[in-house]
């Protein structure tokens, strides 16, 4: 590639690692899973959001990782919006989007504990008229309709997976996930419609190129034909995080 970081330093591609961070991430989920069901609160303004943590489930805040907090913290007014939430976990991204006014929500996730956990937690906090949820592979199971926002909860680490539900939301080889969401989304977002998303540098923040992680999504944001519409940057946790605002061009 040509492009350059910000010093002019020529670009050079990181060894795919996988991370400590991620590693230790893993481990937390595991153990927590061995002792069942958990709860969280989730301060969202000045509200504080009660969520039941079920096993294998991407938890809403931890020690390891900030993209759930990262995402709902820049939705802003909802007010009458058509949303999907893709990869929804524990259900913490519905729940925020329908108390920012959304009209209806549809959630889904791979991972059936995960879809359980979500249908819980929605219940839980009253917001079963609002939010359906069920579910999917990506857009595989989806109502055939168009969305005014979707929310992407997408693996951030490149390496591979395996059959792990719990690897599976963690890691993206390749970014084959990001890329099926891509292509697959501009069927289900109405025109001018927004895909919202997070990713951290956990792969390059330590090497020469530690924006590595960045350039090389957004140039697949480019070649799949959309555009940035917002960047919110932050460093938490020693690493970069940037949530993403999309939208196809046109």
């Amino acid at each position: 590639m040509e492009q350059k970081m910000e010093s002019e330093k020529p670009l050079e591609k990181p060894e795919n690692i996988n991370p400590e961070i991620t590693r230790n991430f893993v481990d937390f989920i595991k153990e927590k899973s061995e002792a069942g069901p958990y709860r969280v609160e989730v301060k969202v303004g000045d509200k504080v959001i009660p969520i039941d943590v079920f096993p294998t489930v991407f938890p809403p805040r931890s020690d390891y990782s900030v993209s759930s907090k990262s995402v709902f913290e820049t939705f802003g007014n909802l007010q009458g919006l058509e949303v999907a939430d893709i990869g929804s976990g524990s259900g913490i991204e519905s729940i925020v989007a329908a108390m920012a006014g959304a009209n209806h929500v549809d959630a889904a996730d791979i991972n059936q504990q995960a879809v359980d956990c979500s249908k819980h937690n929605v219940e839980m906090n009253g917001l079963q008229n609002t939010i359906e949820v069920f579910y999917s592979d990506l857009f595989q199971n989806f109502p055939e309709k168009k969305y005014d926002l979707i929310i992407a909860n997408l693996p951030i680490v490149n390496f591979d997976a395996g059959d792990s539900p719990i690897n599976q939301a963690l890691y993206d080889k390749g970014f084959e996930i990001h890329k099926r969401l891509f292509r697959d989304a501009k069927k289900n977002l109405i025109e001018n419609g927004i895909i919202i998303f997070t990713h951290a540098n956990l792969q390059s923040a330590k090497t020469a190129s530690p924006d590595y992680d960045f350039i090389i999504l957004e140039k697949l944001i480019d070649d799949y034909g959309y555009k940035i519409t917002e960047k919110a940057e932050r460093k938490d946790l020693g690493y970069k995080w940037i949530n993403y605002k999309i939208a196809l061009k046109r």
